[in-house]
């Protein structure tokens, strides 16, 4: 019976370590862990695992790492994984067939699971392979294998075991430290002959962080290689096309995008951006047709029912609730009742699709929510819905019902800044000084420039001069960074020139 050593790299994984090894250790015969310097219970945890632990001094380079652990690897078979990732328990079987058959790079499903800043996404690639001489990683941040396994004869071949990973599930500042972290170690090796992986994982973490002017200086370096593939050129297309559009050139940024789409019409997140695109250049029905090809797309690689090597998971409640919103201005009320229709079916698994189809026709389309419909729809949304949701219902004319539905949803999102920014909006015209407290308590669970705006409009109206200052003053300091912010920013403070003017003076 073939044998099966794990291979593991690292440091201060007490929060994880335990999850991931309980995992494999009925399946693998043994355990290599190399620590890089923890200072936590990271060894006391693989110990009660009877790991075998080796201590390496960390280099700034995850491939050396990896390959002294491999070094250690006694067993016919390796499968690597990352402290905070898990072997899906219903891939046992698959795993264990695998490595009873032909040796072969085994490319597996690895899904990083979202939080509230991301959706997560899925790649395909070879964490299972024959440890033979000659296969080591390369790559300082994204350590890789495939290159190696190829290049010594094997073939890499797809299964459907699933590896679960964590590691994006944190907070704002744990994704920035993280991002940041990679960064540097992508620039500290940018001089050496990379491959093209490691450049657009670059552009990738550039953009990420809000670096667009470095991203695009790259990506255009990147457009003149000779030596891209028609798919790395066309990322690399798909890449400008989000910088462009981050910087609000619409045009440019549609241009990447279909140069892009020749090759990768099947990416869901592609064809979302051109959907985006093109809805702020008011393209509605071709934002239409690209929202509902990412749809389609999208849903094939949940349903794992297509070929794919690496993709962002984009939320698929979302893309159906845009898809709704886009029919209900478009007055195609039958198109949007298939596409509830659709989103029901989708969500069945949480309970009867006809229930969660009356919810959302009621919501949607009649503008009505009930007490116990409320409590439903929370187990079906998240907060990162509502957003998608008070654009629909905001189409209703009647604002007392509006107001109605969002105080029923606050009892069940209290910490929602959008919705005490729309239920500030409905006070506006009634009750102005209701409407600033809201708004300032939507800035004190989330800094949003559109409160910010509003409350100057406010202070206006009722002269309140000190105060337009300060929410401007606010605005302008917390968000001038931002390319698209900016601009409304620059066409408000010449509108308020006289203000701060006579104020100054």
């Amino acid at each position: 019976m073939p044998t099966l050593s794990l291979n593991m790299i690292v440091k201060n994984e007490e929060r994880h370590l335990a999850r991931c090894l309980s995992s494999v250790k009925d399946v693998v015969n043994e355990i290599v862990i190399v620590d890089t310097g923890s200072t936590d219970k990271t060894i006391e945890i693989a110990e009660s695992f009877d790991s075998k632990i080796f201590h390496f001094d960390w280099v700034d380079d995850f491939s050396a790492a990896r390959n002294f652990a491999l070094s250690k690897c006694t067993c016919d078979w390796v499968l690597y994984l990352d402290a905070d990732e898990e072997l899906n328990k219903n891939s046992i079987a698959e795993l264990l067939n695998k490595i009873s058959g032909e040796p072969a790079g085994i490319s597996c499903i690895v899904r990083s699971l979202g939080s509230d800043l991301t959706q997560g996404s899925i790649i395909r690639y070879p964490r299972l392979f024959p440890n033979a001489p000659g296969i080591n990683f390369v790559g300082k941040v994204h350590e890789q294998i495939s290159d190696s396994i190829k290049e010594n004869k094997y073939q890499i071949i797809n299964s459907d075991i699933e590896i679960i990973h964590y590691g994006y599930v944190l907070d704002d500042e744990g994704l920035k430290q993280k991002k940041e972290r990679n960064l540097a170690l992508l620039l500290s090796a940018e001089n050496n002959k990379n491959n093209i992986y490691d450049k657009h994982k670059l552009v990738c973490t550039l953009i990420s962080l809000g670096k667009y002017e470095d991203a695009e200086l790259r990506l255009n370096k990147l457009m003149k290689e000779k030596s891209l593939t028609g798919e790395q050129l066309s990322l690399t297309f798909f890449y400008m096309a989000s910088v462009k559009y981050e910087k609000n050139d619409l045009n440019s940024a549609l241009s990447y995008g279909l140069k892009a789409n020749r090759l990768l019409k099947d990416k869901p997140e592609l064809n979302y951006l051109i959907y985006l695109v093109c809805l702020r250049l008011n393209k509605i029905e071709e934002a239409k047709n690209y929202l509902l090809i990412s749809i389609k797309a999208n849903k094939r690689i949940l349903d794992k029912n297509n070929s794919f090597n690496s993709e962002n998971i984009l939320d698929q409640v979302d893309l159906y609730l845009r898809a709704i919103n886009l029919y209900i201005n478009l007055v195609s009320v039958g198109e949007a009742n298939k596409m509830i229709e659709e989103l029901s079916e989708f969500l069945s698994n949480k309970m009867d699709k006809k229930i969660i189809f009356s919810i959302f026709e009621d919501l949607l389309l009649k503008y009505s929510l009930s007490n116990s419909n409320i409590e439903l729809l929370s187990k079906l949304i998240n907060t990162s819905h509502l957003s998608i949701i008070m654009e629909i219902i905001n189409n209703c004319d009647n604002k007392a019902a509006v107001k109605e539905i969002v105080d029923m949803m606050l009892q069940y999102y209290p910490s929602s800044a959008l919705l005490y920014r729309n239920l500030a909006l409905l006070l506006v015209n009634s009750d102005s000084d209701k409407a600033i407290e809201i708004f300032n308590k939507s800035l004190e669970i989330e800094s949003d420039p559109t409160a910010y705006i509003y409350l100057i409009s406010i202070y206006i109206s009722k002269n309140d001069y000190k105060n337009v200052i300060e929410s401007f003053n606010s605005l302008q300091n917390k968000f001038s960074k931002n390319i698209q912010i900016k601009q409304k920013i620059d066409i408000l403070k010449k509108k308020l020139t006289p203000i701060l003017n006579a104020t100054s003076s």
